[in-house]
Parts: structure tokens; C-alpha cells; sequence
């Protein structure tokens, strides 16, 4: 695939029954996919959501602080795909800057290979 870069931008807040999220949009310029991320960083989840913060059902998710075992075992039917490979990428950069910052960063742009 090469070097692709991605830009991710914080969208809109929402409030859930499990708390506060955060809808991220990514891009990849390079190609034009995009799609759309909810954040919550009371869970340390990403999931697979549309443009308003609804999750997609059967959509993909990134759970960060599992145990690897646990990880490999929840993740294991997105990996490989293309699409997973961005939204990955995408969710570490925010992930790393909220870990830096302490709350969710307005951009967090990634570059993956």
C-alpha cells in the first residue's frame, strides 16, 4: 500500500447512557476514504459510527488498555483490512494526544505504511 497520511478531526460531542463521547471524522487524502469514529474515553473505545455519532451496527471498534490476548481475541475479525488499518492509525493518534493532554484533541494527523 505505501505511505498514506490521515487526517482526523474532532467533529461534534455527544452524551451517552455510558457517557461522554467524541465524533471523529478521518480522511485519507491520498485516496478519498473517510468515515467517522466514536470516542469514549471512559471505555478507551473507538467504534465504527456515521457522521452523527450513531455506532454502526456490526460497525468495528479499537479498544485500547486490554490485555494482548484479550485484544487479539475482540479485534481479530477486522484485521488485515484496509479499512482497519486506518481506523487503527486513526484512534492511536487520538488515543496517544488524549494520554498526553488529558482530554480528547481537537486534530490528531497520522501517517501509516
Amino acid at each position: 500500500m505505501g505511505v498514506a497520511s490521515i487526517g482526523v478531526r474532532l467533529d461534534a460531542k455527544t452524551s451517552e447512557v455510558s457517557g461522554e463521547g467524541f465524533v471523529y471524522s478521518w480522511l485519507v487524502p491520498d485516496d478519498g476514504r473517510r468515515g467517522w469514529m466514536l470516542f469514549t474515553p471512559a471505555e478507551q473505545l473507538f467504534r465504527e459510527c456515521d457522521g452523527t455519532g450513531a455506532v454502526l451496527e456490526d460497525g468495528m471498534e479499537v479498544c485500547f488498555g486490554l490485555a494482548e490476548d484479550e485484544s487479539v481475541r475482540r479485534h481479530a475479525r477486522w484485521e488485515g483490512g484496509q479499512e482497519w488499518r486506518v481506523m487503527v492509525t486513526a484512534a492511536y493518534g487520538v488515543w496517544k494526544k488524549f494520554q498526553e493532554d488529558g482530554e480528547p484533541p481537537r486534530q490528531a494527523h497520522r501517517t501509516f505504511y
